[in-house]
């Protein structure tokens, strides 16, 4: 049917048996919608510019075209538009909610939430609204935040599959991995026929360790839908989890050809190609996924671990100073300070030792000249928030602190302030009098393979690490009793890949083939103790530590604690690095002994990373310069060992 042509703006005649221009606009607008609907954009596109041109204030053709926009991926131009649609109608919630989500795809966040929350006021019975408030506050960072509105649409709608499913992927993201199970089974049972369903909740007990429930639920998804890209990188997932590299390996192919530019599935090819030693193709992997979604820090750390299989450490650096930067910012000045430019990261729940860590750093820093004088106000939040906190309470506990208290300290929690250089040590880092031979002997005839050893580090190379270690505001990881630093987190150093290289170099008979697989940092805290029993998903562990030992006020222990019980093969590894129970319970059948290795600073512990071990009971004396600092490296695979 031939659509009328609309009157011209400014036109009110017409003809005695013709139909009023408010007639044509709606009819034009059905016309419009139906091709909209139809996904003839292009035609739909064409009648709303002309019902526009006629009454730029129609709110309807304002709002529809504004979704067009925004479904062809026109963000600004869909804001524009939605933008006047609510002014014209500021009584539709649809109009704000769909406002929301242009500008949260622009990752305006903040006025996205605003127009949500307007929309919700307008109709609070609406789940879709609370839920789409709940995917920007996820994009956003505010997992606390989303996991509440997801909670509130599923309230209002219990059969909202979608809230279902991302509060599980939320509650998952957090570390809750035993609820996001829950949350997971139930979409799961609201869609058995979904493979989306299946292959979230073989993800979530992929998490919890039930490698077994996951391989069984991805297998159901992919059996429901054999070309879901998402299923066969899941899939490859559990399998590389259960040591089938080749099977990974196939999967997340598959998974690739499926979807060319799935960035999830290069990285994860690249780290199954990086286990079973095709270094080269998994750096093309690796780069591939950093190009197709360059803001990913994980894709960069992934990366940086495939440069230093590759030996390629500057290539690896660069990679973990951008995965960094994504994670934590640039670091802070003093004009940026005096701004009032606002926090990257929310201030929730802090822990009370983690404030009073930071207090006396910045302390610290301001007291040497590192930091200017002003930061020494940011000092005072701190210890003020501190002073508020009851001194009954424990100090690894989250507090609530006022909204007052929050923002003098939220420009700066979590943020670097100072990140010097830890630059390599010409003359070499590792002790030129160490009698490796001896060392290799004593490693590879024990039973298990334990070694230990002072004098690790030459004078020059220990200082160097030490200051790192006390000027560089990069503990951002909050532990139990303790903070750590890891390569996406500033800890990647020339200084720190170098000693891991020269271990390789001297110490050929104990790591092989075997190269770094991750390192860190953890630092503690007097009054409390530190890492639980575990064992570690590698094949070789190095521990050393670098506090003078004029802090430990006990020389007969403070070190590290091994058993001689090495980890089930069988076991995933959620299950022997962090079930407590499960490991006591094996631990109190097993015959192994037990040996205690005192704290010294520079000594060096080299154990068989399947070996249980934990930290012993801490006796340090209080003040900055005298926390407990130990370093981590990690060598080859587990399933190499």
């Amino acid at each position: 049917m031939k659509r009328r042509k609309l009157p011209s703006a400014g036109r009110h005649a017409q003809s005695a048996d013709g139909p009023a221009p408010s007639e044509m606009v709606e009819e034009a607008l059905a016309a419009a919608f139906a091709h909209h609907r139809a996904n003839r954009f292009a035609e739909a596109t064409v009648i709303y510019q002309e019902i526009l041109h006629v009454q730029p204030r129609h709110a309807d053709a304002l709002h529809l075209f504004g979704v067009l926009q925004a479904q062809s991926g026109r963000f600004e131009d869909a804001v524009a538009l939605l933008q006047k649609a609510v002014r014209q109608s500021p009584r539709q919630a649809a109009f704000a909610s769909d406002l929301g989500n242009a500008l949260s795809a622009l990752s305006r966040y903040d006025e996205a939430l605003s127009a949500y929350r307007r929309a919700a006021r307008l109709e609070p019975k609406n789940a879709d609204i609370r839920y789409n408030m709940g995917n920007t506050l996820r994009a956003a960072g505010n997992l606390m935040g989303a996991v509440e509105a997801y909670r509130r649409a599923l309230a209002i709608r219990t059969d909202h599959l979608a809230a279902q499913s991302h509060l599980g992927l939320v509650l998952l993201e957090q570390g809750d991995h035993d609820a996001a199970v829950r949350s997971l089974v139930r979409a799961a049972e609201m869609a058995p026929d979904s493979a989306d369903a299946h292959s979230n909740l073989a993800n979530a007990l992929r998490e919890q360790g039930e490698l077994e429930g996951a391989e069984d639920h991805i297998r159901r998804a992919l059996a429901i839908k054999p070309d879901h890209a998402v299923a066969h990188c899941n899939f490859a997932n559990v399998m590389q989890d259960l040591r089938r590299f080749e099977v990974a390996i196939d999967s997340y192919r598959r998974a690739i050809e499926l979807d060319q530019d799935y960035a999830t599935a290069h990285s994860n090819l690249g780290n199954a190609l990086k286990s079973v030693g095709s270094f080269e193709e998994a750096v093309v992997h690796g780069e591939k996924a950093v190009a197709l979604e360059p803001k990913n820090d994980t894709f960069h750390s992934n990366l940086g671990m495939s440069y230093i299989a590759c030996d390629s450490p500057q290539e690896a650096l660069d990679c973990f100073s951008r995965a960094t930067e994504i994670r934590h910012g640039a670091p802070l000045c003093v004009e940026i300070l005096a701004s009032g430019e606002q926090a990257q990261i929310e201030v929730v729940a802090p822990i009370p030792f983690k404030l009073a860590h930071d207090a006396e750093q910045i302390r610290y820093l301001c007291a040497h000249d590192l930091l200017h004088a002003d930061f020494g106000e940011i000092a005072t939040a701190y210890e003020d928030a501190l002073s508020t906190i009851p001194a009954e309470r424990a100090p690894d506990k989250p507090v609530k602190l006022k909204p007052s208290q929050i923002r003098r300290i939220a420009r700066v929690y979590n943020r670097p302030l100072l990140v010097p250089k830890a630059n390599t040590c010409s003359a070499g880092a590792l002790n030129p009098r160490l009698e490796t031979e001896t060392i290799e002997n004593a490693y590879l005839t024990g039973t298990p393979n334990i070694v230990f050893f002072d004098d690790f580090l030459t004078a020059e190379a220990l200082e160097r690490l030490w200051l790192f270690c006390l000027e560089a505001t990069v503990w951002y990881q909050v532990k139990g009793g303790y903070l750590g630093t890891y390569l996406v987190d500033g800890f990647a150093t020339p200084l720190a890949l170098q000693i891991a290289e020269e271990l390789r170099a001297r110490f050929p008979r104990i790591f092989g083939s075997h190269r770094l697989n991750q390192l860190w940092a953890y630092k503690y805290d007097a009054r409390l103790q530190g890492i639980k029993t575990h064992a570690d998903f590698a094949a070789v562990n190095v521990n050393f530590w670098i506090t003078p030992d004029t802090a430990n006020n006990d020389p007969s222990g403070c070190g590290l604690v091994l058993h001689e019980t090495t980890a089930p093969t069988d076991w995933a590894f959620r299950k022997y690095n962090s079930d407590s129970v499960a490991m006591e319970e094996f631990l109190s059948q097993a015959d192994g002994g037990v040996r205690r290795v005192p704290y010294r600073q520079n000594r060096a512990v080299v154990f068989d990373s399947d070996l249980f071990h934990r930290t012993d009971d801490l006796n340090f004396a209080p003040g900055y310069e005298n926390r407990r600092i130990n370093v981590t490296m990690l060598f080859g695979e587990r399933h190499d060992g």
